[in-house]
Parts: C-alpha cells; sequence; structure tokens
C-alpha cells in the first residue's frame, strides 16, 4: 500500500512497484487522480477516523510505503495542521500496520526533521535531531511514533529525503526553475553554497530497497546524490535543460539577500541558496546506490517538461 499515491513522489512510485512484480493499492487523499490503472485504489481517510477505517485500508497488504503529508500549510493554520496530518495520521496508519502486515512500513520523512534548511558542516543521522520548524517537529514526532510502535518487531525503516527533484517538481526546486525560464541574464554566478539534491526516481529505488533489505530494518537514513551542487550549478543545469546558455553572472550576495527583504522573501531565499550537505553513507551502506550524475538528471527532468514544437 502506498499512500499520497497521486502526489509528486507517489506518481513515479507506483508504477515503479507495479514493474518489480508488486500488486500495489493506491491510496490517496484525492478520488480521480491516482497514478496507474493497474493498481486498486482507495481514499486516506482522515487522522481522526475511528480505529477501524485504517485497518480495513491496510488489510490484506504485506508493506506500506506512507508518502502522504502536507508541505505547505497556510501560517495560521500550520502547526495544527503539520500535527495532524505529518505526525497523528502517520501514528494511526503504523498502528493498523502493526498488527495487520507481514511485511515493512516504509516513512518517507524529511532532512527537516534533522534540522533547519540550512546548516554548517556534513549533516549525518548520527547527528542529534534538531528541526527548526513545526514540519520538521511533526515529522520527527512521527518517526518516534513509528519506532515505538514497531519496537517489538524491527519491522520499519525511516527515509529522510533532502529536497527531490523531477519533472513536475513544485517548492523551492520548482521556484529555482521557474527562475532560470526567465529570458534574460540571472545575478546567480556567485551563489556557491553547495546544497544536497535527491533524484526522484532514485528516491522510489531507495524507497524498493527498504522493502526489500533486512538490513534497513530499525533504520534512519538521510537520502541524497552522491555530490552536492551550488545554486549556480543547479540553474545551469536547468537551463541546459531548456536548451539555453546559462546566462549567469556574478553580484554581491548581501544585494541579493536585500533584495529578497524587500520582496518579503528573505525567509524562502534563504532556505534556497544556503549550505546544506548530507550524507548518504549510512544508506549506501546497505546496498543503495546513490546517484552521481545530478547535473546531467536535472536538465534532463526539465528537458522531459518542455514543450515539443
Amino acid at each position: 500500500m502506498v499512500t499520497g499515491a497521486s502526489g509528486f513522489i507517489g506518481r513515479a512510485l507506483v508504477p515503479l512497484l507495479l514493474d518489480a512484480g508488486y500488486a500495489v493499492r493506491a491510496v490517496s487523499r484525492s478520488p480521480g487522480k491516482f497514478p496507474s490503472k493497474e493498481a486498486e485504489t482507495a481514499i486516506l481517510p482522515p487522522p481522526d477516523a475511528p480505529p477501524p477505517a485504517f485497518e480495513a485500508l491496510v488489510a490484506g497488504c504485506d508493506h506500506v510505503v506512507h508518502l502522504a503529508a502536507i508541505a505547505h500549510a497556510g501560517r495560521q493554520q500550520a502547526t495544527a495542521a503539520y500535527e495532524a496530518v505529518n505526525r497523528r495520521l502517520a501514528e494511526r496508519l503504523a498502528e493498523a500496520a502493526h498488527g495487520a502486515i507481514a511485511g515493512k512500513f516504509v516513512f518517507i520523512s524529511s532532512i527537516r526533521a534533522q534540522c533547519g534548511p540550512v546548516r554548517q558542516g556534513i549533516v549525518r543521522e548520527t547527528d542529534p535531531a534538531q528541526p527548526e520548524d513545526d514540519y520538521g517537529r511533526a515529522k520527527l514526532a512521527a518517526e518516534k511514533a513509528i519506532a515505538s510502535i514497531f519496537a517489538d518487531t524491527g519491522k520499519f525503516t525511516i527515509l529522510r529525503p533532502v529536497l527531490v527533484y523531477g519533472a513536475g517538481v513544485r517548492g523551492n526546486m520548482g521556484m529555482l526553475i521557474r527562475l532560470a525560464r526567465l529570458p534574460l541574464p540571472l545575478p546567480f554566478a556567485g551563489l556557491d553554497a553547495k546544497r544536497s539534491l535527491l533524484d526522484r526516481e532514485a528516491l522510489c529505488g531507495a524507497i524498493l530497497h527498504a522493502i526489500r533489505e533486512p538490513r534497513t530494518n530499525g533504520g534512519t537514513y538521510l537520502v541524497a546524490d552522491a555530490a552536492p551542487l551550488s545554486v549556480a550549478e543547479i540553474i545551469a543545469a536547468i537551463r541546459m535543460g531548456l536548451g539555453r546558455r546559462t546566462g549567469l553572472y556574478p553580484l554581491p550576495q548581501s544585494w541579493l539577500e536585500r533584495l529578497a527583504e524587500l520582496t518579503g522573501q528573505s525567509r524562502r531565499w534563504q532556505a534556497v541558496t544556503g549550505g546544506l550537505v548530507a550524507s548518504p553513507l549510512l544508506l549506501e551502506a546497505t546496498g543503495w546506490q546513490p546517484p552521481d550524475d545530478t547535473f546531467r538528471r536535472i536538465a534532463e527532468s526539465v528537458r522531459t517538461e518542455r514543450p515539443k514544437d
């Protein structure tokens, strides 16, 4: 069973699991938006639904992959929304799955459960988890609940992906793509802080690996491509995918930060341009291979979205 099956990750994961020979129950909050006609479909209950609703949802499943989450909530409702969907829903689903499934419960958490959007040095799973916002705190609370529920069997895996890219991406990566599409030179050549990224297909591969690999039982893993890129390199890759010249020139970062502040985007600008390097070595030690061609993959993901002549 895959929750969040109609989302950005789910639309790639469900076909991968079908191709791997699994029967898939695709679960979503949005009826009519499922990724494949070959999958069985179901509607995700709300977090306050009675236990039988979750028990019926997982009945007959061997494994559960919990993707469903809220990534961006309105400021006034954010705390309650993250608590309900990102923490409580995960806990309810884990409780139902614990007594029903013979296989794995794989929870897709976030790097934000580990740290804030910017971090000095290399982030590792062995570092103390220090989320800096309600989203990250809710994800971390869900991780702890799942680990407690499955403490007797250890048949769970928690994945903490970094910023994910791929065709149709939104959020901060989508913002960079929109900037790169502008038909003019951009003043970002000096943005050299490195950020870890993750290819959507690689994340789906990591999920399949977690389902199959007993060495991931009971583990929490950062998931990232092998080498980070700077924002300048990311935009260059996007423009390559668009069939354009790089067209970047340097401006002092303080000027760009001031412009972001004047437009009310200071916090988001820091989240996109600040450094955050995550090590995928712990998951790699279990047999998963991170991509080592991020620049090419970003360009290719944008190329697939270009309108055909």
